[in-house]
């Protein structure tokens, strides 16, 4: 299923791109198609997961099966824990959803229940997530592995032949940007499939300034609506302004048809902002929302320069990968990023060609854009001050601009592949790769011997120096020998693919589809319980993510955006770590029994707090189980109103059971406090409660309060307070009745809306001209 997927999805694009957008030869089309099996042929052809899940085995709980599935005790690639902590249990829930028929808005795995659709980077509405999730999570992402190299690729090669390069130099910068260092890592991110389209928005860019017209208005929106649904909107703002650049460039250039392509393209971008409005307008709410965009603001208030010796480390790194996740221990720097333009030798090579014997529009546009993105990759003071004051940037990490340098190093690579064949400049072909070989050997000489530098990566990239000074020394000798063209380009393409392949080819690893998310005979009495409940983990025990694979719910988590009030109420149950997830050490805080954590795992080595049994042991795991957890629904003995977030949870650390007293937001009233009740609760669903309350008062439901929830008492809609903080609080009067909970946003109900109407007009236009076209 895995491969025909992946087969039957490639096979469509590729032919759809020769129909629609510029003839490729049958040599051309099935490079484009075999490309991605370089890096992800043996996950694709024996069914396994190219993601790494071998990090979820470094938790306490799935460690005991370790050995089971030959794994080893030290991780791939420690910078991928992304992928393993949020993606995968992303898609799950996603998927989940999908399949209970119901919109992806929410995630009740993780942080009391958490947005889905509205963190955007879960992606739920682009295409290449729709197919995916006709597999199972994990394996998915070896199909999005391949479809997002298979985007890169074909993406640079039309826009590189729609500048009129020949298809042996599309190819080279096909290779080069597909294969570039920052792609090949952060290929199963959203972020990599955001840099990945940028090469098709370009292309975009160009045809509708050269030839504005519906067409062009057609591939341009296309473009941009799979863009912005791919998940990481930071990056459509940056990969937006690169292709309004562009576009400037190009009219600039042409100096024809100016207002008609103008207008076009405005209208591609208003029409791809209806279409995609399903998408935007909850993200759009949800922002201002969230801790991360607090702490963006005040982020954006500090100095994002990099000192003289950040920005050389930085730039070093980008002509030398063997330094890519390297620490610079002696002298001890800082300054390296996961993000890198690096292209590897022989691109490089071909691009400094390029900039001293093509003199073109083409090689100083992407001179200046390869220029200016290495700045601001290397946080350089002139690039960084003059885009951290641009409208939007302020905002923005434009370290990931790396993505673009090394799309113009590629770019430039291509130019200068079509002048060696086209002059055949054999000579200053060989002296520029050979001087680039001297340079970078003595250089890679002189950092070895010079700086003391360690490895963060696990078990990949061992081969990478050989491969950066071999291969090109292989390149530049077939220009010096003066092999003929039609040998000499194929063979170099093949060094390149092979170079990337020995330098980055490992970047991830595959894994055994029966090692993801294993089950343990540890789990069985969570299967038992009918009410909902929550679990967490004790420091590093069942990392947050994993939850979602095995249908539980836990308060920790790793989120794109996460509730400002809860991460507010952090200090009360768990340690905020910087990066990762929130971290629990003392099972004994009261308010994990409020957020109704019922079971928790641990190491054998932690006594149970008060109030906690062994529930289930398996080796060195123990699951425990909290004899004081409060039901989901909970009905306080009293309840104080109209306290100030701060103040609420200055009284909350003193509280020793969360039964007794409740906080609720009421910004119009006096602080005042309250009986409440009494009345009993029961959870038909995680949906449905039935409710008697003998007199008029407040249920408490431990969900996160994201706008968005919606109450009905009695088929009646209610409003919604904030309880405890960060989570909801209903009004109930006297009397049985019946409680029903749904996160049904008005920004998404708003955006459907707008989305459906402007597809439903873009498909009866196609379907009229299509008409008028055959009469």
């Amino acid at each position: 299923m895995l491969l025909l997927l992946y087969c039957v999805a490639a096979i469509a694009l590729v032919w759809l791109a020769h129909r629609l957008l510029v003839p490729l030869s049958r040599a051309a089309a099935g490079f484009l198609f075999l490309l991605p099996f370089a890096f992800v042929g043996h996950a694709l052809v024996a069914t396994r997961v190219y993601a790494p899940i071998d990090k979820t085995y470094l938790d306490v709980i799935l460690s005991v099966k370790r050995a089971w599935h030959g794994l080893s005790d030290q991780t791939h690639n420690p910078a991928t824990a992304d992928i393993f902590a949020q993606m995968i249990p992303w898609r799950h829930a996603v998927r989940e959803s999908v399949m209970r028929g119901e919109w992806p808005l929410w995630n009740p795995s993780i942080l009391s229940g958490d947005i889905l659709a509205a963190a955007a980077q879960p992606a739920p509405y682009h295409p290449f997530t729709l197919l995916a999730l006709l597999l199972p999570a994990p394996i998915s992402f070896t199909f999005t592995a391949a479809i997002t190299f298979l985007a890169a690729a074909l993406g640079t090669f039309l826009f590189a032949r729609e500048l009129g390069l020949r298809e042996s130099a599309a190819a080279v910068a096909a290779v080069g940007f597909t294969y570039s260092t920052s792609i090949a890592l952060y290929v199963l991110w959203p972020l990599g499939l955001n840099w990945a389209l940028m090469p098709f928005v370009l292309f975009a860019t160009r045809r509708i300034v050269h030839a504005p017209s519906v067409r062009s208005w057609g591939i341009l929106t296309t473009a941009l609506v799979l863009l912005v649904m791919a998940g990481h909107p930071e990056s459509v703002l940056h990969i937006v302004a690169i292709g309004i650049l562009y576009a400037l460039f190009e009219l600039f250039s042409v100096r024809r048809n100016t207002m008609r392509a103008i207008g076009a393209a405005f209208a591609a971008g208003a029409v791809a902002l209806l279409v995609c409005a399903i998408y935007l307008l909850p993200y759009l709410e949800a922002m201002p929302q969230s801790a991360e965009y607090e702490f963006r603001l005040l982020w954006h208030a500090s100095d994002r320069v990099g000192t003289t010796a950040q920005v050389l480390v930085s730039l070093a790194t980008d002509f030398f990968p063997f330094l890519h996740l390297h620490r610079w221990i002696d002298p001890p720097l800082s300054g390296a990023k996961a993000e890198s333009p690096a292209v590897g030798s022989i691109v490089l090579a071909l691009a400094i060609y390029a900039l001293w014997r093509v003199r073109s529009r083409t090689t100083w546009f992407f001179a200046a854009l390869a220029f200016v993105s290495l700045g601001a990759h290397a946080a350089w003071a002139p690039v960084t001050k003059v885009l951290s004051h641009l409208p939007l940037f302020e905002l923005a990490i434009h370290e990931r601009l790396a993505f673009a340098a090394a799309f113009a190093l590629s770019m430039l690579a291509a130019v200068a592949v079509d002048a060696i064949v086209s002059r055949a400049d054999f000579r200053a072909a060989a002296v520029t790769l050979t001087v680039v070989l001297i340079v970078l050997t003595v250089g890679t000489l002189w950092i070895l011997r010079s700086f003391v530098t360690e490895p963060m990566q696990g078990t990949w990239g061992e081969y990478k120096i050989f491969a950066e000074l071999a291969f090109l020394g292989g390149a530049a000798l077939l220009f010096a020998l003066r092999v003929p063209m039609r040998v000499a380009i194929p063979t170099l393409v093949a060094l390149l693919v092979v170079q990337r392949m020995m330098s980055d080819g490992r970047v991830h690893k595959s894994f055994p589809r029966d090692a993801a998310y294993p089950e343990l005979a540890l789990f069985e009495p969570l299967r038992n319980v009918l009410q909902p409940f929550r679990i967490v983990g004790q420091g590093f025990a069942m990392m947050p993510g994993a939850s979602a694979l095995y249908g539980w719910e836990d308060v920790r988590g790793y989120e794109a955006l996460t509730f400002l009030p809860y991460a507010e109420t952090y200090r009360l149950w768990c340690v905020h770590q910087p990066v990762f997830f929130n971290r629990v050490d003392d099972l004994s805080k009261p308010m994990l029994s409020m957020m109704n954590v019922r079971f928790a795992f641990a190491h054998d080595s932690v006594a149970p707090p008060p109030g906690w049994r062994v529930a289930a042991r398996q080796k060195w795991a123990v699951l425990l189980e909290n004899l004081n957890v409060i039901e989901r629904a909970f009905i306080p003995r009293t309840v104080v109103l109209g306290l100030e977030d701060s103040a609420a949870l200055d009284e909350m650390a003193n509280v020793t059971d969360f039964r007794e007293r409740a906080w609720l937001t009421a910004p119009e009233v006096k602080p005042y406090l309250r009986a409440n009740g009494p009345g009993r609760v029961w959870m038909r669903s995680r949906s449905r409660l039935d409710v008697e309350m003998e007199r008029d008062g407040w249920v408490v439901v431990s969900n996160s309060a994201w706008k968005g929830w919606r109450a009905y008492v009695d088929g009646r809609r209610v409003k919604i307070q904030r309880a405890n903080v960060a989570f909801l609080g209903i009004y109930v009067p006297a009397g049985r009745h019946e409680i029903r909970l749904v996160y049904w946003p008005e920004s998404f109900v708003i955006g459907r809306w707008i989305s459906f109407a402007a597809f439903l007009a873009l498909a009866v236009a196609v379907i009229r001209r299509l008409l008028s076209s055959r009469a």
